[in-house]
């Protein structure tokens, strides 16, 4: 399945004021970083730069960057859902006509 490139990588703040290549620096330096205080501090740098070039373009950005907010971290913990898993799974397909000892459908 095909993943939506719009979700392949989070979202930068001020994306919309950075260049591709200024993009793929950003996700390269982020990845090469090895603490989340780094990663945070890296942010924060970033979203200090944006916001000094969104106001010298006379455009307003969100106080808060994208994720920030309490709660908002992703990839962490246990998620729901309806994945495969420890079960007692389902057995032979309903419709099926082979391996027990009854007469079959």
């Amino acid at each position: 399945m095909a993943q939506d490139p719009a979700q392949a990588q989070p979202q930068i703040y001020g994306s919309q004021l950075m260049s591709n290549a200024e993009r793929s620096e950003y996700h390269s330096k982020l990845r090469s970083l090895k603490t989340d205080k780094d990663r945070d501090a890296f942010r924060l740098d970033h979203h200090e730069k944006m916001k000094v070039r969104a106001a010298e373009k006379g455009i307003t950005l969100p106080a808060v960057p994208p994720g920030a907010g309490p709660g908002k971290k992703t990839g962490t913990g246990i998620g729901t859902g309806t994945g495969t898993g420890v079960g007692a799974g389902q057995g032979w397909p309903a419709n099926s006509s082979g391996g027990g000892k009854g007469a079959g459908k």
